[in-house]
């Protein structure tokens, strides 16, 4: 394979962000699409890990939190949401980082886990993302069960699981950035990539829609010219992204096939 056919292999983002609570069937969605893509997965968990490795609590008490409070973790559902939200808000830095690394060094990469925090929507689009949210707390709870089955029915986690999701799904639709339902889990895979591919193929033209719309306008014979342009102007959802603009045409896609098998054992 020469330089031109890797390049041509490039999806049309650099980063793809695959957001979520716990147990919403992001690792096992992250591998699927890896294999779809050719690309790597970054895993945000190992980022904590990593950040816990080489700083003290006093330098990022926050992202510490759960090992210096271990008993935090039974509190209210509610209150653990609430520290979720702010270890994620610590964290947003770390990631934009990683985000920008990858965009400005043109490697593709899926960056998946609990942490990652929507971004408003611009038209660029090389960093798209997609969130998953389940919200029937008796299925996370099952989907706990599944893969964790030493420790039995886990229904506080659950609950808070939802809750945070809930939060960060509405962040999300706030955002502009799609929202996918877990279920059903056979398809999951192809939904979440038909979903990242249908926001490419908008921003192409909402791009396409903008250029024309600033070229220079022919002065009119009235002052209601090129108001039936106007009137008839397509909102279109843009695509999304973490990271700043960066030039180019995204290149032609060949696809690897997609994998049916994404079960909850993945989550």
């Amino acid at each position: 394979m020469d330089g031109t056919d890797e390049l041509r292999s490039l999806p049309g983002w650099r980063v793809l962000v695959v957001g979520g609570a716990s147990g919403m069937g992001k690792t096992g969605v992250g591998r699927a699409l890896a294999r779809r893509y050719g690309v790597p997965v970054v895993e945000v968990d190992d980022i904590v890990e990593a950040l816990l490795a080489v700083t003290l609590p006093e330098h990022l008490p926050e992202v510490h939190f759960w090992r210096t409070h271990p008993e935090a973790a039974r509190q209210t559902p509610e209150s653990v949401v609430e520290r979720q939200i702010a270890i994620a808000q610590v964290l947003a830095p770390a990631l934009e980082a990683v985000v920008a690394n990858h965009v400005g060094t043109d490697t593709p990469v899926i960056l998946e886990g609990d942490y990652v925090l929507p971004r408003p929507t611009t038209p660029e689009g090389l960093v798209r993302s997609v969130f998953l949210h389940e919200d029937d707390e008796g299925q996370v709870t099952a989907n706990y069960l599944r893969r964790e089955p030493e420790a039995g029915p886990q229904r506080h986690r659950a609950r808070v699981s939802v809750l945070y999701g809930r939060w960060l799904a509405a962040q999300a639709r706030a955002a502009d950035v799609p929202v996918v339902a877990p279920r059903p889990w056979e398809d999951l895979a192809r939904r979440v990539a038909e979903t990242v591919e249908d926001a490419s193929t908008q921003t192409v033209a909402s791009t396409r829609t903008t250029a024309t719309q600033s070229l220079p306008k022919s002065p009119g014979p009235g002052p209601d010219r090129g108001q039936d342009a106007v009137n008839g102007e397509r909102h279109l959802r843009p695509a999304l992204r973490l990271g700043p603009a960066v030039g180019g045409a995204a290149p032609v896609l060949r696809r690897a096939p997609l994998d049916a098998d994404v079960v909850c054992e993945d989550l």
